[in-house]
């Protein structure tokens, strides 16, 4: 008999739900979507479309895909800045390892430091060190 089967492409992975009929699938739908956004919000990647909307409409022009980097800066931003972990420097292999502590995702490290970069030019973080070596904090007002 065939199976049916409806999948979300996200991010970090496919979630997707399968049934012998199409009235079964259909049935899942809603769960499946409530599913898709639970995991988002713990990973801190999501948001509703009505906060699409208000951060599309804000001064600062959001990044959008679903790069590495991306998801990098989305979970620094969201997640590390302000809670001292920046308090002092902190290598890119740190900032690394703490974003696959709260989100599970092994990400490249260039895609971190790139990410890192970013909010250096926004100046969200300063660095010290050379180039290849260096250290990131948070700075203080």
């Amino acid at each position: 008999m065939p199976r049916f089967r409806v999948q979300l492409n996200k991010p970090y992975g496919v979630i997707s739900v399968e049934a012998e009929s199409v009235e079964e699938v259909t049935a899942s739908l809603n769960k499946l979507i409530e599913l898709s956004n639970i995991v988002d919000r713990s990973l801190g990647i999501a948001s509703s479309a009505a906060e699409q909307r208000a951060a599309s409409q804000g001064k600062s022009r959001r990044r959008r895909g679903s790069s590495e980097a991306v998801l990098a800066l989305d979970t620094i931003e969201r997640q590390i800045l302000g809670t001292g972990f920046f308090s002092i420097p902190r290598s890119t292999s740190e900032v690394r390892q703490k974003i696959y502590e709260l989100t599970g995702l092994r990400l490249q490290s260039r895609k971190v430091s790139q990410a890192l970069g970013i909010l250096y030019e926004s100046k969200k973080i300063m660095r010290v060190g050379s180039r290849g070596n260096y250290r990131w904090f948070e700075k203080h007002a």
